[in-house]
């Protein structure tokens, strides 16, 4: 299958724990940032200067809470309880596509169990190595 053109659809992105699906998501989410030192001083004049320090990332989402789909809620709450390292990847399954991967912990997890609606919940893994990036094959 030749890689995806055009704009990609959420919903062919999905996070992925040790190359199992998380499931019945309802959106996932890859954030990248990086800390910026200081460099103000007397001589650098109205503007602040800055230089980039660590560089840091997450995976969040948010699904349907069930037990059998792929990897599920109690998944994660046994990985957050554990303090276990989790290997996550951003894919769309789809050669030629770009993939994103890394090692992590789960930094927050809520369930959301409403009156008379679907019961869902959120997570969030904050990142402990490298982001890379390469082509799915």
């Amino acid at each position: 299958m030749a890689q995806t053109t055009g704009v990609i659809s959420g919903h062919l992105m999905g996070i992925y724990i040790s190359n199992v699906l998380i499931g019945a998501m309802k959106g996932v989410n890859l954030d990248m940032g990086v800390n910026m030192l200081d460099m103000n001083n007397a001589g650098t004049g109205d503007y602040d200067t800055v230089k980039p320090s660590r560089r840091n990332w997450s995976a969040s989402g948010n699904g349907h809470f069930t037990f059998s789909e792929g990897y599920t809620f109690e998944d994660l709450f046994d990985a957050w309880k554990a303090g276990t390292s989790l290997t996550v990847r951003f894919s769309t399954e789809n050669p030629g596509d770009i993939d994103y991967a890394g090692t992590g912990y789960v930094e927050s997890l809520k369930a959301n169990f409403p009156d008379h609606e679907n019961s869902t919940y959120d997570f969030t893994i904050k990142g402990s190595s490298d982001l890379t990036k390469s082509t799915n094959t």
